[in-house]
């Protein structure tokens, strides 16, 4: 009942609008030209009311009839009694029901045409009282008031349908999410930017075509510099294209970490129309164009189930047969019993005769793939392991080499004789 009544005070208001600009007489029909019999004053001059204002209250005042400035002035205060009324009582009511339900678009929708419909009730009494002032002035363009509200309405319903974006954009957002919720936010800045340009441009061709501008020659202008520009810009298109591909085969999304060659290594902030911009770990960020990404090879880590951990170590070579089976059990058997590491495939081997250690060969996978979780799990590990060797009195082995030499002292050269001799 209350969307009625906002329904009927609009209807009713466009009416009036719509009473003082109506068309001329058919006889002069063939004298308009586009956009510019919206407010006429031959209509006006023929009103029985307005002529009965003009025997009453003719009096004159700087040029302009009393009853001209007494009219002026109620319609200003019509246009606000009616914004104020919508404001106070059919706004507050709405508002109200709209927060008794659960959805989210209706109060956004409420929202994006609350504060355009206040404008256009203003704008139509301020353009219906300054017609009423000038339309008895001769070499006034009386005609300029029509063009004056077509443009005004036209930018008020463009901005009103800008705002009306955020609403279609959210609930695009929730039939893309439904079924993964990871998806929602992804979409909703690059098709608001979309359809906001699409609406200023389409929007403002209209209101020029409305008030009779020849839009031919700019539409075909904007088509010609729109191929130049596409084939002066080949980079702006691949990343278009690369943006496309991102969305439809969404090798990420804002939030991923992901890694693109050796130079790019972060997390997602946000997916634009030309590029990709991505936090570093160190903190800065990096704005990669989307073609760049659409040729690249992009590692994501996030998708990551469980997270590898591979390593050798080594003990010396006095590890008797017997000790080493022994510790390859107990490796092993501390992997199995770890709650951090994944009991879906692990490897101890014993593998190769190192240069200067027995090699063992560690390759298992943590169950969190988060980066502290997966460092704290390895190190747990890795401290265990310490343990175990401590305990069985067996040491690591590091890099060592021992060189043994064996010379006759024949052999020697001259040089070294001679100088022990001295010696």
């Amino acid at each position: 009942m209350r969307i009625w009544i906002l329904f009927v005070v609009v209807w009713t208001w466009l009416g009036i609008a719509q009473g003082i600009a109506a068309p001329p007489p058919e006889n002069n029909a063939t004298d308009s030209a586009p956009g510019q019999s919206v407010f006429d004053r031959d209509t006006l001059e023929q009103n029985q009311a307005i002529q009965w204002l003009e025997r009453t209250l003719g009096q004159k005042l700087f040029g302009i009839s009393l009853w001209q400035l007494i009219l002026a002035f109620l319609i200003i205060v019509v246009g606000t009694f009616i914004r104020r009324l919508l404001q106070t009582y059919v706004e507050a009511k709405i508002a109200a029901l709209f927060e008794k339900t659960k959805a989210t678009w209706d109060d956004m929708l409420f929202e994006a045409i609350r504060r355009p419909l206040n404008a256009f009730i203003m704008m139509g009494a301020i353009h219906i009282a300054a017609f009423i002032l000038v339309f008895r002035i001769e070499r006034f363009p009386s005609n300029f008031i029509g063009k004056s509200y077509t443009v005004c309405l036209g930018i008020i319903i463009i901005w009103g349908v800008y705002r009306l974006v955020d609403v279609v954009a959210n609930y695009l957002d929730e039939v893309l999410s439904k079924d993964d919720t990871e998806l929602r936010g992804q979409f909703t800045p690059l098709a608001t930017r979309a359809m906001r340009i699409f609406i200023v441009v389409i929007g403002s061709l209209t209101v020029l075509a409305t008030i009779g501008v020849n839009v031919n020659g700019l539409i075909g202008g904007l088509a010609v510099g729109g191929i130049a520009i596409s084939m002066a810009a080949a980079d702006t298109v691949a990343n278009f294209i690369g943006t496309f591909n991102i969305l439809t085969d969404k090798p990420y999304k804002v939030g991923d970490w992901i890694s693109i060659g050796s130079d790019v290594d972060g997390t997602v902030e946000e997916i634009g129309f030309r590029s990709t911009k991505i936090r570093t770990f160190g903190k800065t960020l990096l704005t990669v164009p989307n073609g760049k990404i659409n040729k690249a090879t992009v590692n994501n880590w996030s998708r990551m189930p469980k997270r590898r951990v591979k390593m050798t170590i080594g003990v010396t070579y006095d590890t008797a047969p017997a000790q080493m089976r022994e510790l390859l059990d107990r490796i092993e058997k501390l992997l199995r019993e770890d709650e951090s590491v994944d009991q879906e495939y692990m490897l101890v081997q014993f593998t190769d005769f190192g240069p200067s250690s027995l090699d063992i060969f560690i390759y298992y996978f943590t169950k969190s793939t988060v980066w502290k979780e997966y460092l704290d799990a390895r190190q747990h590990v890795n401290l265990k392991i310490m343990d175990i060797l401590e305990d069985m009195k067996l040491e690591f082995a590091f890099p060592t080499q021992t060189v043994h030499l064996t010379a006759e002292p024949d052999s020697l050269p001259k040089e070294i004789k001679k100088k022990n001799k001295v010696n």
